[in-house]
């Protein structure tokens, strides 16, 4: 789709600009052309920055495909330029361009799946649970199910360190830290300079289900 179409969909938002606010009804969703945007939701009582996005991200999608309420926050981080789609123009622009049509559905199924799962991660009490579950949503992006998987031989998390884990499951660095360190120490973990290694996927799978189940029985 050439720029001149997405052009009179483009708004754009100084920084600290709230885009849109967890909690409240949306129908839109954005596309961010220049910039970076925070997305942040409230945990704890507290802000947990979640993602910082830039271009080519979409974020706020789920305006689209159900009536639901923002579940985090957006902020303009920098001087952002941002595509804005209500439901009515997303489907003129399927109608006018379906290989662009088609692309960004897959985009949308992608980004919908990874906010639901880490939703799930995000809605563990324990944060121990949170620094295992988020490793399982990695090894799941390779496309690797844990649920089903039985080998045991180690999958290697390349390129990911505590950094990435604790950015992905909303805590602090040191905090995260600590879980992988014990479960390094228990020999179900191994890291390397720019990996993780879990040495058997079953057994975290296992534990994370655990925990699952008895918070469910608690609530």
């Amino acid at each position: 789709m050439g720029e001149e179409v997405l052009d009179k969909y483009e708004q754009t938002y100084n920084p600290g600009d709230i885009i849109f606010c967890e909690y409240e009804k949306g129908d839109e969703f954005y596309i961010i052309k220049e910039g970076k945007v925070r997305i942040t939701k409230i945990q704890d009582n507290k802000e947990k920055t979640l993602d910082m996005m830039e271009p080519p991200a979409l974020f706020g999608e789920m305006a689209i495909i159900e009536d639901a309420p923002r579940s985090a926050t957006a902020i303009a981080e920098t001087q952002v330029k941002l595509v804005v789609l209500k439901k009515q123009n997303f489907n003129e622009l399927l109608a006018s361009n379906p290989i662009w049509a088609l692309s960004l559905i897959k985009i949308l199924s992608r980004r919908i799946f990874d906010s639901q799962r880490r939703l799930e991660i995000l809605s563990l009490q324990e944060n121990e649970a949170k620094v295992l579950d988020t490793l399982l949503m990695l090894v799941e992006w390779r496309g690797i199910v844990p649920a089903t998987y039985q080998d045991t031989k180690p999958i290697e998390l390349e390129n990911v360190k505590a950094e990435d884990v604790a950015h992905w499951c909303g805590l602090d660095v040191h905090e995260c830290e600590k879980y992988i360190i014990r479960y390094i120490n228990m020999g179900r973990l191994d890291r390397y300079t720019s990996k993780i290694v879990i040495k058997n996927l079953p057994d975290i799978y296992r534990l994370v289900r655990n925990k699952r189940k008895l918070q469910e029985k608690d609530q």
